[in-house]
């Protein structure tokens, strides 16, 4: 299964590949088949919406689903990713479609890419955003010098590693196994460094973090002047669910501006479906302190709500020095 996204995240359009298309279309023999096409998408699977398509292509869509696999494409960059071979990971999501088109508004679009020789993604995932650096500034006639990917889970890494192999070119690639809730360690400045860390604060997560959740914001703004130059550009995400938490504390050594947003669901059944004392204490302390829309009605599809927005931006000038960028 292939899922693309258009640029402006307009729409995103569900297509069966190789056998699954004879499997969804009886008689078909295309490469690939478009079965179905979501406008203004605010999830990657969207069970909301795709339940609003008229039933047999619904059924169609679902029958999809059930193969194995999933290429995903933007703007002519696709990764793969399996819950076979990377059982541990996770496929790019809502997030990662917002990012990138970001880095394509922010970076691509602008010319600033050219400038950047290096980067450094602090929780990669399957790699999706650290090949759409490495292809774009091929196109725009450079090559990466230098990228270092981070994560968490082993199984990311493994599948970022696969899917950025064929592109790396002449390009140096570090990829670094970190340990849950360690502290980060940067051993030198890049030009570029871009994360999507969780952003869910979370109750009672520790005796000296309480927002555990929000980790990793605390060790970016503390590393701030070891991760990145001081021209160089830092792009992460915000959620209404943490912002005011994590905005101050960033603004402090970081200046950021709003490059694009999106309303999305909370959609982490974990939290969100009541099923355990743990996930309903953890949707209850979202719920009591205002951090999570919600819709009791069921007319949008989704009862629990957020906006994220990608920011981009640079070191503050030094107290006393002024900031040309």
């Amino acid at each position: 299964m292939k899922l693309r996204v258009s640029q402006g995240l307009k729409k995103v359009e569900y297509f069966a590949l190789g056998a699954e298309v004879g499997k969804t279309a009886a008689g078909a023999r295309d490469k690939e088949l478009l079965i179905a096409s979501v406008p203004e998408p605010v999830l990657m699977r969207d069970p909301a919406r795709l339940a609003a398509l008229e039933s047999p292509r619904r059924d169609a869509v679902l029958n999809l689903l059930d193969f194995p696999g999933q290429i995903v494409e933007f703007d002519g960059v696709s990764t793969f990713w399996s819950p076979e071979l990377y059982p541990g990971a996770w496929s790019p999501s809502i997030d990662t479609m917002l990012f990138a088109e970001a880095i394509r508004l922010d970076l691509a679009s602008t010319g600033r890419l050219r400038k950047i020789r290096d980067f450094l993604e602090i929780g990669t995932g399957s790699g999706f955003l650290s090949k759409y650096l490495l292809v774009k500034k091929r196109s725009a006639g450079g090559e990466m010098r230098l990228a270092h990917l981070s994560d968490i889970n082993k199984d990311a890494l493994r599948c970022a590693l696969d899917n950025l192999e064929a592109v790396r070119g002449r390009t140096l690639m570090y990829y670094t196994h970190t340990q849950r809730d360690a502290k980060l360690k940067v051993d030198r400045p890049y030009d570029l460094v871009l994360s999507n860390p969780p952003y869910i604060p979370r109750p009672g997560a520790g005796r000296h973090n309480p927002y555990e959740g929000l980790f990793l914001y605390d060790e970016m703004i503390l590393n701030a002047g070891r991760m990145l130059r001081p021209d160089g550009v830092f792009m992460t995400i915000l959620s209404s669910l943490s912002r005011p938490l994590v905005e101050p504390a960033l603004k402090s050594v970081f200046t950021l501006r709003p490059v694009i947003s999106r309303r999305v669901p909370l959609k982490i059944p974990a939290i969100t479906a009541g099923l355990s004392k743990g996930s309903r204490d953890w949707i209850s302390y979202l719920r009591s302190r205002g951090y999570v829309e919600e819709d009791r009605t069921g007319r949008s599809g989704h009862r629990y709500w957020q906006t994220i927005e990608i920011v981009s931006g640079g070191l503050k000038a030094p107290a006393g020095k002024s900031d040309s960028r």
